[in-house]
């Protein structure tokens, strides 16, 4: 709906941010990505995740995912929340 919030992984795309705002909603950024480290940081992506009350999320499955870690069935396991995937 109109001015509801979608999660996006920070990076993102840079066109995401565009296609969500033109739809009316509210892009904001949840941790997942250790750059110190190069992996996902699972602790504090769980923990955002976990906060989060029946709101939509868009994963990156692939492509834009800098760790090479296809955990992401264990993100939409952990939550029990409405997941825009993108693969």
């Amino acid at each position: 709906g109109q001015g509801r919030a979608i999660h996006v992984p920070n990076p993102t795309w840079g066109n995401h941010i565009a296609i969500f705002e033109n739809a009316g909603l509210k892009p904001t950024y949840y941790p997942y990505y250790d750059s110190q480290h190069n992996t996902v940081d699972f602790k504090n992506l769980f923990d955002y995740v976990n906060k989060a009350e029946k709101e939509v999320f868009l994963l990156h499955a692939c492509a834009h995912n800098p760790t090479g870690e296809e955990q992401w069935q264990e993100v939409q396991e952990e939550a029990a929340h409405c997941v825009v995937r993108q693969c």
